[in-house]
């Protein structure tokens, strides 16, 4: 299982333990997988605005890379632009988030933060 794969099972964890994300959470998470605190923070409120979408999940990745997606094309991105954005944010391949997209099998849309 890739870095990013367990990092996203650890957050989806929390977020289905009602466990919440304090600072001594956070630095062990972004310790143990080199990500910046904002960048978990981000995923961990994806996850917990779609708390009850969670067991629907088929592929946890896929469904953050494609609400990432959504959100940036959103704020005026490109599809391009924001794959590439995305890409960027997980330490991985255009392609490979393009093709985790692709392979997706979710059954609700992710709902936004406000």
């Amino acid at each position: 299982m890739n870095d990013i794969k367990l990092l996203l099972e650890e957050i989806k964890l929390l977020v289905e333990r009602n466990i919440a994300l304090n600072h001594f959470v956070l630095d062990q998470l972004s310790d143990r997988f080199n990500k910046n605190s904002y960048f978990i923070e981000r995923i961990y409120q994806i996850l917990l605005r779609n708390r009850a979408l969670l067991p629907f999940f088929y592929d946890i990745e896929a469904a953050i890379y494609e609400y990432i997606v959504h959100e940036e094309m959103e704020n005026a991105r490109t599809y391009y632009g924001a794959i590439k954005y995305v890409a960027e944010q997980f330490d991985t391949t255009q392609t490979y988030i393009k093709s985790k997209i692709k392979q997706s099998k979710i059954v609700f849309p992710l709902q936004k933060i406000s």
